[in-house]
């Protein structure tokens, strides 16, 4: 995976695999939506889950966390 911060935009290559795998998450981001729109309910794996996705997808956007704004910012393009 690479990602490239420009002035105008963001630039994400992944490979196949890569690929595949976030089709996953967003499988089982949907599941988790099901599974609380049914039962109204959530798991604690759905949080694990949900948790895990976070954390992938600020390292695939490159992403930093900002403790004095309290929110992920971009991180340096190195």
């Amino acid at each position: 995976m690479k990602v490239k911060h420009l002035k105008t935009k963001t630039t994400i290559e992944l490979t196949t695999e890569e690929l595949y795998d976030w089709c996953r998450y967003v499988n089982q981001i949907d599941s988790m939506l099901d599974n609380y729109s049914e039962i109204k309910d959530v798991y604690m794996s759905d949080i694990s889950n949900l948790d895990t996705i976070r954390w992938k997808l600020s390292g695939l956007l490159n992403l930093v966390w900002d403790r004095d704004t309290h929110s992920y910012v971009k991180g340096d393009n190195k």
